[in-house]
């Protein structure tokens, strides 16, 4: 699960010098010519000349705000990260636990003391911070910024311990407006292949989890990007997003007066309503919506709720899931049925907008898990597995679970396993259940029982041990021990064989579903006669087949 962006707090003025641990030269440099993301080394970029897993101490030209703190110097590290902390000196295997501030572009063995060029540079004025404004605006078309204060450090063309030292081009700018708002660009060249769990590239903070972007291998990072710009993944900062939690591929912005995550800008509109994902399970169900879709359109995560106000979306990376459980919170869940379907009925919505003014109107999102009435299916399975089992996916997304499983005796406790050996004449028992649901709100019955010589359910041989809900008055070893009342429905019979056939004998039931409030499902049986239910009382029906 990728962890929610935290937002940077205001930056503050701050004047001073770099300063460095080893000797540090100034020199004019060529401009980068290569076609990447990069920023080109400017004339007054310092040169480190640093030994292996070695950091630069730099002060800055203006205060930088960072998770919550402010910083008047960074630490530089030659393995591909800024820290704001003190590093280890040769840091090169990254440690996605770390819990402390750092900005890590490329973290990972970095040998800039074999060749390739790394340098650093900062300024308030001047190209460098034209230029960080031109390609910020670039980046965030849709965000006024004017930057105050800029750092760009850049990785040129060093050697890769992790990848028999082939060079690799990075750059990680921190640029700042003085105010609320501040970026920080990760920018690509080309990138070698580095082995998990060798290199780490994104950011973190202090008490929370690493901030990881989402690339399966350091090559990508020259090809990706979450701006729509290859080789450039941008992230920006504010004050005023410090409770927003965006996501990778959000941005915060303000829409009504108010700060949220909106959508990124490779972002496209799913034709659902807000990305809507239903999903049911039994009598649980769930409904999931895109948080920055929602936010674009004036409508906040705190005020949405389901039917009952009491609840709330839980976030989920950058999706907000609305869940009921029928047995435990049903979240003003309706149960109801008709002649053909059974539905669990909820709805998302609210009338309020988001910030001093509201352009949004009430919103209301019905969602529900429908299950279909009539459905049969069969899964043999031999008495050495634990029991049949029927797992349900239904077009409609509900989906539930029967079972049935054979017992050494009336109590039920303990099922057969294994290779068993059941002797002619000795009395099964046998237990079928629905997964799922609310025993209190669903029965389960068995509308007929039969057994066959062969796995085929319609199999002209066949031996009826319940018929109608009712014992077959032809078998009197037939006893139907529970039925209708609960999720759970008992049966019993002698183990016969059919004659001129193998020892085997494969049991089917037919089942269905229904709603114990209608007071119908319980079958009465007198004389081996039965009635017939009316359609409204079904929920849903299958069969199953076990053999033995």
């Amino acid at each position: 699960m990728w962890c929610p962006l935290l937002c940077l707090a205001t930056l503050l003025f701050m004047s001073g010098v770099a300063t460095g641990q080893t000797t540090t030269s100034e020199t004019t440099f060529p401009l980068t010519t290569a076609a990447s993301p990069l920023f080109p080394v400017g004339p007054g970029a310092t040169q480190l000349y640093l030994s292996d897993g070695q950091y630069e101490t730099v002060q800055l030209q203006q205060a930088f705000k960072y998770a919550g703190k402010t910083y008047s110097q960074l630490y530089l590290s030659m393995d591909g990260y800024v820290a704001f902390f003190v590093p280890n000196i040769n840091d090169e295997v990254p440690n996605p636990q770390l819990g402390k501030d750092v900005i890590a572009p490329l973290w990972t063995d970095l040998d800039a003391d074999s060749g390739g060029r790394w340098t650093y540079e900062q300024a308030t004025s001047g190209p460098l911070l034209d230029q960080a404004n031109s390609e910020i605006s670039r980046t965030f078309p849709y965000v006024s910024f004017s930057a105050s204060w800029v750092f760009v450090a850049t990785w040129e063309n060093v050697p890769l311990e992790f990848a028999s030292f082939q060079g690799a081009s990075l750059q990680v700018v921190l640029a700042s407006d003085g105010g609320s708002l501040s970026f920080v660009l990760m920018n690509y060249g080309t990138i070698p292949s580095i082995p998990s769990p060798y290199w780490l590239a994104g950011y973190d903070m202090e008490y929370n989890s690493f901030v990881t972007i989402p690339v399966g291998d350091t090559s990508e990072l020259s090809s990706s990007s979450n701006v729509n710009i290859p080789g450039r993944w941008a992230f920006q900062f504010t004050a005023l997003c410090g409770n927003t939690s965006c996501s990778l591929d959000e941005v915060c912005r303000k829409i009504n007066g108010d700060y949220g995550c909106a959508c990124g800008y490779v972002t496209t509109r799913s034709p659902n309503p807000y990305d809507a994902v239903e999903t049911c399970s039994g009598s649980n169900g769930s409904l999931s919506l895109s948080r920055c879709e929602l936010f674009e359109d004036g409508y906040s995560a705190d005020n949405l709720h389901m039917n009952d106000a009491n609840c709330k979306g839980e976030l989920q990376d950058n999706r907000l899931v609305f869940s009921f459980d029928s047995n435990v919170n049903t979240c003003g869940t309706t149960l109801e049925n008709n002649s053909t379907h059974i539905i669990f009925k909820n709805s998302v919505g609210t009338t309020d907008g988001i910030g001093v003014i509201s352009r949004a109107s009430g919103l209301n999102i019905n969602f529900s898990c429908v299950y279909p009435l009539i459905q049969s299916i069969s899964m043999p399975t031999a008495i050495e597995a634990t029991g049949g089992v029927i797992s349900r996916y239904l077009s409609t997304e509900g989906s539930y679970q029967i079972t049935m499983i054979p017992y050494t005796d009336a109590t039920f406790q303990f099922p057969l396993f294994g290779n068993v050996t059941l002797e002619v004449n000795h009395q099964m028992y046998i237990a079928v259940q629905v997964d799922q649901f609310d025993r209190t709100q669903i029965g389960l019955v068995l509308d007929s029982c039969w057994a066959t010589p062969v796995t085929q359910t319609d199999y002209s041989v066949r031996w009826d041990l319940i018929n109608n809900e009712c014992p077959n008055p032809n078998d009197g070893t037939v006893v139907v021990l529970q039925n209708g009342v609960s999720t759970t429905s008992y049966f019993s019979f002698r183990m016969f064989t059919f004659t001129g056939f193998s020892n085997k004998i494969y049991l089917h039931c037919q089942v269905h579903l229904c709603l114990l409030e209608t007071g119908n499902c319980a079958q009465m049986c007198t004389g081996g006669l039965s009635r017939r239910r009316r359609a409204a009382d079904f929920y849903d029906s299958a069969a199953i087949t076990m053999e033995f």
